[in-house]
């Protein structure tokens, strides 16, 4: 399948290079853990199949997400294909989703206990996949031939039986059948010998079984042996174009003349049963065919048309045919013959995707070149949006001219509701409008707002401005009261990277949610902590008020650790470390509260300093305000205005307390061992301050081992890292 590869979040919203990120404001809420990207908008950076979905719900009214699972959660911006599937429809409860499909696949597929992965992996074709339906109808048409004695009916149906129950293991099943001995029961006894061999995949002796069938009186065994026939011949074409671990090759490397012969049997059939049982399944398979010879003009063909058949408005588009198409179009890019809009769009918009080196590389197939795609505006003839926006996505992610954007896209922003094309072809409009630096780009942004109702729309506009007042340095307006911005990913990333000193007192008593409240209150209290501020702590914690007893283990509650496809919503911070009594657990030390009036009292006391230094390592607080520089490769700093001076660190607490004629024995007996414990359990530094090497660490713990050897925090300690 065709998916975009290592796209950060919204990189829908490009600069020219075509990536932009929450990581460009400082890292965080990326997608690129999985590279099957989604979003509200047609782009190069979609997986193909989520650009499909948009494309169906313009051309057919089909759904692109169920309002109820809408109504749910955070709604990303830009997500796992998987994300939408899971949207797209009804609640289904993941654990009973998986039971019931492995279920459908068992009763499907007919596999033995000890098989639950008959596939590519297994070095097969995957033929077993008609094996439950197969059985029901030959049982049901041997029950009903008057020609078959009881006797033979019932060795037949055992021995077809097994098959169903057992299809992976059919290679080594064999049917004691000597016992049918009447003509018509013959004809099935063959027929159930076939269906033994293919399924095998031992397809020359299963021909010769079908073949063997002859004409019996049951017309449904001389039909359905007929088929089988071609199906054998398909499968023997299928085999000479998939390797053993599912790999496809190269259309100059498969048997065509197998695929020949394939199609020839195909054409046999529907001549001798043109309106017959499996008439529209061997139509049908025409694809298969094309697929196999390569002929996109006739596989395009092909699935435009069971696009349409399938499509209804406010269903769920036809998502077995989307994922096929996935699998037979996408993967070379070669749309050679497709002349249907819907496909060529997917395809167009993937031959757009950057190229990038790696594993995961972007796209690997031929480019689309402007001149290219002005032959296809014949195939667009009944929707010019959709091609005026291929043309200007060709400009903006090929050639890198977003002035040439501007031209073919006019400002359309008033509508009450944007399709998905244009809703797309006025993004598309936007981002150019801020890479010229446009000085209206924000108020074309807010105009699009009214109009942005279908699913995911809105979230991807918010975006927009949120990165527009970002570049800008006035993103803290977009918290403020009647901000245009309701996403709370968006409303919290600002709390959490942008808020100084005022902007978080304010958010902690004044946010629009609790949980923007709680932000802003946890990073308010731990800052003030951290730069020294007790006095503004002790008036500040009593916004807390009670709450349980910490659990074990850190919550993951920021914007940077949110991960769609395993979470709909934003865990709490941990404010019950604030709370009275949430961190009198440490040994020899009081309560954060009481720790810091001790502080505000005498800010330089030396264990009331060891006890902020404990409750900083025992919460987590470690390397607090500081943030990855890529530039320098290395975590740095980060100041918040409002905030004196750079954040204390263990590491100069403890330094502090060894250098002090006031500190007792046993306050420098605890300090050591701080300082020794700082690079445990792998040697690196977690408490901030310059690394020192080894020979120091040794230092450390021979002092405290030698000069406080009665101390307690001497006795539990047994290494040095």
């Amino acid at each position: 399948m065709r998916r975009a590869g290592l796209i950060a979040l919204a990189g829908v919203f490009a600069t020219v290079s075509a990536t932009i990120a929450w990581a460009c404001a400082g890292g965080g809420y990326e997608t690129s853990w999985d590279v099957q990207s989604s979003s509200g908008i047609l782009s190069p950076h979609n997986d193909t199949r989520s650009n499909f979905i948009l494309l169906m719900a313009d051309r057919y009214g089909t759904k692109v997400a169920d309002p109820t699972q809408m109504a749910k959660g955070i709604i990303p911006f830009d997500f796992p294909y998987s994300v939408m599937l899971e949207r797209l429809e009804p609640a289904v409860d993941p654990a009973s989703r998986w039971t019931a499909d492995y279920a459908e696949q068992q009763a499907q597929y007919g596999l033995s206990s000890e098989s639950s992965d008959y596939s590519y992996s297994n070095d097969n074709i995957g033929l077993c996949h008609s094996n439950g339906e197969g059985a029901a109808r030959f049982t049901a048409a041997l029950k009903a031939d008057a020609a078959v004695p009881d006797s033979e009916k019932a060795t037949l149906i055992a021995a077809r039986d097994v098959l169903a129950k057992a299809c992976d293991k059919a290679g080594e099943t064999r049917f004691a059948l000597d016992g049918v001995a009447s003509p018509e029961g013959k004809a099935y006894s063959n027929y159930v010998e076939g269906a033994r061999l293919f399924y095998a995949e031992n397809l020359p002796a299963a021909d010769q079984q079908f073949g063997a069938v002859g004409r019996p009186k049951s017309g449904w065994l001389t039909e359905t042996a007929a088929y089988m026939q071609f199906r054998v011949a398909l499968a023997q074409a299928a085999k000479g174009a998939v390797g053993k671990w599912g790999e496809v090759t190269e259309v100059d490397k498969r048997d065509l003349a197998a695929v020949d012969r394939a199609d020839a049997a195909r054409q046999t059939f529907l001549k001798s049963y043109p309106n017959g049982r499996y008439a529209t399944s061997a139509r049908d398979l025409s694809r298969r065919i094309a697929w196999l010879r390569g002929d996109g003009a006739t596989l395009g063909r092909d699935y435009s048309a069971m696009l349409a058949r399938h499509a209804a408005a406010g269903k769920e588009p036809d998502l077995d045919t989307i994922h096929e198409i996935d699998r037979r179009i996408m993967p070379s890019g070669e749309g050679a013959g497709v002349t249907d809009a819907t496909l060529l769009a997917v395809l167009d918009l993937m031959r757009l995707r950057p190229k990038t080196e790696g594993y995961h590389a972007d796209y690997e197939g031929p480019e689309l070149s402007a001149a290219e795609l002005a032959q296809q505006k014949q195939y667009f003839a009944s929707q010019p949006d959709l091609f005026g926006y291929l043309q200007a996505s060709e400009a903006y992610y090929h050639r890198h001219r977003p002035r040439e954007v501007l031209s073919l896209i006019p400002d359309a922003t008033h509508q009450a509701k944007f399709s998905y094309t244009q809703f797309s072809r006025q993004v598309l409009r936007g981002m150019a409008l801020e890479a010229v630096g446009d000085r209206n780009a924000r108020g074309f942004w807010l105009s699009l707002l009214p109009g942005a109702v279908q699913p995911y729309q809105r979230e991807a506009v918010e975006l927009a401005i949120y990165q527009h007042d970002k570049n800008a340095g006035v993103v803290g307006r977009l918290v403020e009261t009647g901000s245009p911005i309701l996403h709370p990913l968006i409303r919290q990333k600002i709390i959490e990277d942008d808020a100084g000193l005022a902007l978080l007192r304010q958010q902690a008593s004044g946010g629009s949610t609790k949980q923007q409240r709680e932000v802003a209150l946890y990073l308010l209290l731990t800052d003030e902590l951290h730069h020294g501020l007790y006095r503004d702590f002790l008036a500040d914690q009593r916004l807390v008020g009670p709450r349980p007893k910490e659990e074990s283990g850190y919550p993951s509650w920021s914007v940077d650790t949110y991960e769609p496809t395993y979470s709909a919503t934003l865990l709490a911070p941990p404010l019950q470390v604030f709370a009275d009594g949430g961190s009198d657990d440490f040994r020899g030390c009081p309560n954060i509260r009481t720790t810091a009036t001790n502080l505000a009292a005498e800010p330089g006391a030396i264990r009331p300093r060891l006890c902020l230094a404990e409750f900083i390592r025992r919460k987590g607080f470690d390397s607090w305000g500081t943030e990855y520089d890529p530039k320098e490769d290395r975590f740095v700093p980060k100041s918040r205005a409002g905030f004196p001076g750079a954040p204390v660190e263990r590491m100069a607490i403890y330094q502090a307390v060894l250098a002090s004629p006031a500190a007792s024995a046993d306050d420098k007996a605890f300090a050591l061992n701080r300082l020794v414990r700082c690079y445990q359990p792998a040697g690196g530094n977690s408490c901030g301050g310059a690394d020192v090497e080894k020979p120091v660490r040794k230092s450390w713990y021979d002092r405290l081992k030698k000069d406080y050897a009665n101390s307690a925090w001497a006795k539990e300690l047994k290494y040095y890292w």
